[in-house]
């Protein structure tokens, strides 16, 4: 492997891992020090966010953000962009500096996915099911 070989591999993997660095440490700062603030402003609502509902979604999200990433990736541009292009799905042409930036902002919205989602898989099972809201002194049916 010659010299220029292997910075065009430490880049193509950093491209992939420095987002995805990025993203999990503003998850775990938001999970640490917004998430908390957020769930008091929220009150009843809260059990909505920590639902098995919710957390799945997140998961598919997470999954659906590394499938761009795999297949954005500096390995595999040229192939996803003459696919891209073959089949004119997007509303403007995709050029391969719109690959690279997905690939960006799909591993920093990976590492946050990974954090929420790792908190909400890693707490009591109370927390992820969804509780009925008060009523306001109205009797339940």
């Amino acid at each position: 492997m010659s010299s220029s070989e292997q910075t065009q591999t430490v880049m193509a993997l950093a491209e992939i891992f420095v987002p995805l660095a990025v993203g999990i440490i503003q998850g775990i700062l938001v999970m640490k020090f917004v998430r908390p603030l957020l769930m008091e402003r929220l009150g009843g609502l809260a059990g909505l966010v920590r639902s098995r509902a919710n957390t799945f979604l997140g998961i598919v999200q997470m999954f659906l953000l590394l499938g761009v990433v795999a297949a954005c990736n500096a390995a595999y541009a040229p192939q996803t962009l003459a696919w891209l292009q073959e089949r004119d799905i997007l509303p403007f042409e995709p050029t391969l500096l719109v690959l690279r930036i997905s690939v960006i902002v799909a591993a920093y919205l990976s590492g946050t996915h990974l954090v929420h989602v790792a908190s909400a898989l890693s707490d009591d099972t109370e927390s992820n099911t969804l509780k009925p809201l008060p009523l306001n002194g109205r009797r339940q049916r």
